[in-house]
């Protein structure tokens, strides 16, 4: 059995004390380090360190020139922060890079849900009557006469992996038709019992023309930056469709969500992910009475199931068993 040579870099006190408490017992020797305070003895500390457990965002800390470094463990699903420092395939690093997954995919379902609720319930409008102390007769009216049942929208869902396949079975659950855009095709016998509908890239216009909501659930790769453009967004308008972004926030541009706003080709957008965070304060988002914004918590409260998932991924490491969800640097996920 292995004993490494621990280093955690966390900017989250509860998740660096969990992780620390499941590396002691195993490692040779573990050390937490302040990312922002970064002294001579934390460098050597991280020039020893056979396994990094790590948030992504600190990745120049670690990700080039560490000799002894086997494996380095991400905290979240995401790896922009890595590849993005990663200038050409000849400094793809040696370690293997692993990162959290298997966790996402109900809490970020159910804030799929909960918003696609809220939108059709008017509960912004509600609130915002209520601080007015306002008995509103014409939420009332709109609520009865205009809002739509889950079970006569649709919904497309943007990239069908662990996370998009839960969000696919609460939709369907609450009775939603279900799109959704894939890679590829699977065969009949491996297809998803909760997707009514399958598109290919070539088709996403007529997935976004058919849905009433459309929920972005893609990494950030080459092929999905920036594939939300103005041309996409005006599909969306023969619904009004909703936008959801639980994903990325370089799919689109924010010049392209207040465009396609303002044009009425969807009717609002719900972005925990944007493609600047935190979002500038002067962004027009922030009091566009069509956003809702939250700042990237789609995930919810993960930090004792990421270090359950931490926790069984070291026990692979010590016991040179597989390690789970490493990433292939090539396709960047």
């Amino acid at each position: 059995m292995r004993r490494p040579v621990v280093c955690i870099l966390c900017d989250t006190a509860s998740l660096e004390e969990g992780i620390k408490r499941i590396c002691l017992p195993v490692a040779s020797k573990v050390t937490s380090i302040d990312p922002l305070n970064i002294t001579d003895s934390d460098k050597t500390l991280l020039n020893e360190a056979e396994v990094i457990i790590s948030d992504p965002h600190f990745a120049s800390l670690w990700l080039q020139g560490k000799p002894n470094l086997k494996w380095v463990q991400g905290t979240w699903a995401g790896i922009e922060n890595v590849k993005k420092l990663i200038t050409d395939d000849s400094k793809v690093p040696a370690f293997q890079y692993s990162r959290v997954r298997g966790i996402f995919g109900q809490p970020i379902a159910e804030y799929v849900v909960s918003y696609i609720i809220a939108e059709e319930r008017k509960f912004k409008w509600a609130t915002e009557v209520q601080q007015t102390c306002t008995w509103s007769v014409e939420l009332a009216e709109h609520i009865f006469n205009e809002s739509r049942t889950l079970d006569s929208l649709s919904i497309g869902i943007l990239g069908l992996g662990e996370i998009g396949n839960k969000v696919a079975e609460m939709c369907k659950a609450c009775g939603m038709r279900v799109w959704t855009l894939v890679n590829r095709f699977p065969p009949d016998g491996n297809k998803c019992t909760y997707v009514d509908e399958y598109r290919a890239a070539d088709g996403i216009d007529e997935l976004l023309s058919n849905c009433h909501y459309v929920c972005n659930i893609l990494p950030s790769t080459q092929l999905t930056r920036g594939l939300l453009d103005n041309e996409k967004f005006k599909a969306c308008s023969s619904k009004r469709s909703v936008f959801i972004n639980v994903g990325r926030g370089d799919i689109c541009t924010e010049d392209s969500i207040l465009q396609a706003l303002r044009e009425k080709w969807i009717g609002a957008a719900i972005l925990d992910v944007l493609p600047t965070e935190p979002l500038p304060l002067d962004s027009l988002l922030w009091k566009h009475p069509q956003v809702t914004i939250t700042p990237h918590v789609a995930a919810g409260p993960l930090i004792p199931k990421t270090v359950e998932f931490i926790a069984k991924n070291l026990q692979n490491y010590i016991h040179d068993k597989p390690l789970e969800y490493v990433i292939d640097w090539s396709k960047s996920y």
